[in-house]
């Protein structure tokens, strides 16, 4: 089939109508529903905000966290070093180490 111009000019368009109730139903449905999604983006746009904004602080609490461990750790290791436990058990129990040769080992 060739279609020329005056012919294509001459072929109606298809136009979608309703009846007016139907018509009139359809588009408030339509409203309807594009507030609804609206709605439902907006709710599910808070809860991202909050979520980020819990995230963020679940990071930095994380952040303390961890500083305050590697303090502890360090703290630790200070405590349990052998100077330590020898300048404590001097100064509190009054223990020396003793002198070399004095403490045989078999």
């Amino acid at each position: 089939m060739v279609v020329t111009k005056a012919s294509a000019r001459k072929q109606p368009v298809i136009a979608f109508r309703l009846p007016g109730e139907q018509g009139k139903m359809l588009a408030a449905m339509a409203g309807v529903a594009l507030v609804l999604g609206l709605a439902l983006t907006q709710v599910f746009h808070g809860q991202v905000v909050d979520m980020r904004a819990k995230a963020g602080q679940l990071q930095a609490r994380n952040t303390a966290i961890a500083n305050e461990n590697v303090r502890l750790l360090a703290a630790r290791a200070q405590v349990a070093s052998k100077t330590q436990v020898a300048a404590l058990a001097k100064t509190k129990l009054k223990l020396f180490e003793p002198d070399q040769g004095q403490v045989r080992r078999m």
